[in-house]
């Protein structure tokens, strides 16, 4: 027994890799975890992309995302020119990560609209089509030749 506990778990092989929390050898235990922390990761991608799709889909979900990114753009860009200038101004590397992040959220809500408006022109185009359709069936059933 020591008196200085942190000298004793010095000395301990394991102290030597306190980040990985292994003593240097590797088991099938630890490869497990690891391909399940992958498979983790592979869930969350593919959470993400369907959350991701569930938003492009659905009309009402798309509006308001691009409500909100433009609303967030124009803020940034406010306080951006204003009050948050002579820091960024101070700071080059930040400079250019806060106008990128204003530019990527612009492009989104853009990316958005011009999505939105593709969307809503296929969908009146196959709306008229529909009724196009209706109108000559009725138009035919009526007068038979």
């Amino acid at each position: 027994m020591s008196l200085y506990p942190e000298k004793a778990a010095a000395s301990t092989p394991c102290a030597r890799f306190p980040a990985t929390g292994r003593c240097g050898r590797s088991s099938r235990l630890d490869e497990a975890a690891r391909v399940a922390e992958i498979g983790g990761l592979v869930n969350n991608a593919k959470f993400i992309i369907q959350v991701s799709r569930g938003l492009i889909r659905d009309p009402r979900a798309r509006r308001v995302v691009m409500f909100y990114s433009v609303l967030i753009a124009l803020v940034l860009l406010f306080s951006g020119a204003t009050f948050l200038w002579p820091f960024l101004r101070d700071h080059p590397f930040i400079f250019i990560g806060y106008w990128a992040a204003c530019g990527w959220i612009t492009i989104l809500a853009a990316l958005l609209a011009l999505y939105d408006l593709v969307k809503v022109r296929a969908e009146a185009r196959r709306v008229r089509r529909q009724i196009e359709s209706d109108y000559l069936k009725t138009k035919d059933d009526e007068n038979p030749r």
